[in-house]
């Protein structure tokens, strides 16, 4: 079999695909900006994994501007709205698909002004409040979204069905 052969099976094997990742994407979460999704900081699972109690970031910083809105990724209920360390916090409880009662999954969104309270329902894409001046990080301005389900820290951007743009190194 030749080269083009088998590139022809790789893209037909690929195209037969494609439904199942449209379907996928449906079920995908929204980002909590507006627009590209610009990581400045990124999750730190290697150092999570190996010290869940030790220094790691157990989340993501994305760029953003003060008074920028922030959006729910999925449908949820406001499960804390505070501050810590004088910065304003949203914590959202979504439902866990095939989890179980004890595996609560949460999002986390600092720092963000809002008039939510707890208990009230969001939607998908609805505004949860607004980055607060108390958001920055080496100069730049940020939107830091946890997510932890269960007890483990995850990386919230692996919900995303979008790119999302890494820092440049230089």
């Amino acid at each position: 079999m030749n080269n083009m052969s088998r590139l022809k099976i790789c893209l037909a094997i690929l195209l037969s695909l494609l439904p199942t990742f449209s379907a996928a994407a449906n079920e995908r979460w929204a980002g909590p900006l507006n627009g590209k999704l610009i990581v400045v900081r990124g999750f730190d699972g290697a150092a999570y994994q190996a010290n869940h109690y030790g220094p790691a970031h157990r989340g993501v910083d994305l760029l953003s501007k003060v008074g920028d809105p922030v959006f729910a990724p999925t449908d949820g209920v406001v499960a804390y709205v505070g501050v810590i360390n004088s910065i304003p916090i949203v914590v959202l409880e979504h439902k866990n698909n095939g989890g179980t009662g004890g595996n609560r999954l949460r999002t986390t969104y600092l720092p963000v002004e809002t008039l939510l309270v707890v208990g009230d329902l969001v939607r998908k894409a609805d505004p949860i409040g607004n980055i607060s001046s108390q958001s920055h990080f080496f100069g730049k301005t940020v939107l830091h979204w946890g997510e932890r389900l269960g007890g483990e820290y995850k990386n919230p951007l692996r919900r995303l069905g979008a790119p999302v743009l890494l820092p440049r190194l230089s």
